[in-house]
């Protein structure tokens, strides 16, 4: 097994052995294409999953690409699967966040960490300088997972693979735990369009809570690929660990509490090409639609940036998968983005070539 599969397979919550056991507003319940406005009452009551047979291959809306290369190295299926999961209809890929048996707990950085949640981040006239522990600064939930809770059953039914760095093995998924990492980031401070850039990462973006987004892929030992959160649950930021290693999927909208009232969102964090990436409200302070963005989960118009107002390009996080980045619209330093040997376990980024379709 090649080493990106390893890390798939034991960190990235990689789905070895899958049992199924049976995520904003408010929105219809129609496919990829559910408004995530509403009412807009703030608390969000779904998640749009990837529509069965979307490709994991080509940058197109409502979608997101990986590179060739990692997408053979990874054994990654050409196509989506849904998962038949308690809190998913696999008729209208609606997942609905009140039905997932969330992974139980609110465990501060610094219960793993005495220096708890340390995060930094400076510029200089090029780079934007990000640097921490990897733990959020918002609760995570009780990872190992507990016997007895709801989604015990989800995580024990899973292998847990070899921890990275002991080298011992996991009983299972739930024996996972957190611990704190190397989190070096260097981004370009003013990034550029490049085009359509397939993603060659686990590790999409960094953000402003201290922990990292990672790329939205899970599989099974069948060889189907999922969105994560459709058959797995995670803690109520949809978060969990990766070798020891805490990231976010989908639309963590308990972790950013600032999703502003009227205007658009503050940004949340960045991704590895150095875009950031902002909350779901758009202009007119509503719900930002995946009808509203382009194959990547982005779009240009004026935004605070760097301490003024530009017209820049910028993703945005909704309720509608990818849900924060579908590829990148520039192209990512991987060595600088991803700066520690924590960041980059088990990916041979040095054979991934940065592959854009032209604008």
């Amino acid at each position: 097994m090649s080493s990106l599969k390893k890390s798939l397979s034991h960190g990235m919550m990689f789905l070895g052995a899958l049992t199924l056991l049976a995520g904003c507003g408010d929105g219809s319940t129609s496919k990829s294409s559910t408004s995530s406005s509403g009412s807009d009452s703030g608390t969000p009551t779904i998640l749009v999953t990837a529509a069965n047979g979307t490709s994991t291959q080509v940058c197109a809306p409502n979608g997101l690409c990986i590179s060739p290369l990692f997408t053979k190295v990874g054994s990654v299926a050409s196509k989506y699967s849904v998962a038949a999961t308690s809190w998913t209809n696999t008729t209208t890929n609606v997942m609905t966040l009140a039905q997932i048996p969330y992974v139980e707990g609110a465990v501060t950085a610094a219960q793993i960490d005495p220096a708890g949640s340390v995060f930094s981040m400076t510029t200089d006239d090029k780079y934007r300088y990000l640097k921490g522990n990897g733990l959020p600064s918002t609760p995570m939930g009780n990872f190992p997972v507990q016997p007895g809770t709801a989604a015990y059953p989800y995580y024990s039914a899973l292998p847990g693979g070899t921890d990275p760095r002991t080298g011992s093995n996991y009983s299972s998924a739930a024996a996972i735990g957190i611990s704190p990492y190397d989190l070096t980031s260097k981004l370009p401070l003013n990034p550029v369009v490049t085009g359509f850039n397939p993603i060659n990462s686990l590790i999409i973006g960094i953000t402003l809570t201290g922990a990292a987004w990672h790329v939205e892929l899970a599989n099974d030992s069948n060889g189907n690929w999922y969105n994560p959160t459709n058959p797995l649950p995670h803690d109520q930021c949809f978060g969990h660990p990766y070798a020891q290693q805490y990231h976010y999927h989908g639309y963590s909208w308990k972790c950013f509490p600032n999703q502003g009232t009227s205007g658009h969102s503050p940004v949340f964090g960045f991704a590895l090409d150095g875009f950031g990436i902002f909350g779901p409200r758009g202009v007119d302070g509503k719900m930002v639609t995946n009808a509203e963005l382009d194959a990547c989960h982005g779009h240009t118009h004026p935004v605070e940036w760097n301490g003024t107002i530009q017209n820049i390009y910028h993703y945005h996080v909704n309720n509608q998968f990818p849900f924060a980045v579908g590829c990148f619209r520039g192209t990512p330093d991987y060595n600088a983005a991803l700066g520690s040997a924590a960041m980059q376990q088990g990916i041979p980024y040095s054979q991934l070539p940065n592959l854009a379709v032209p604008q």
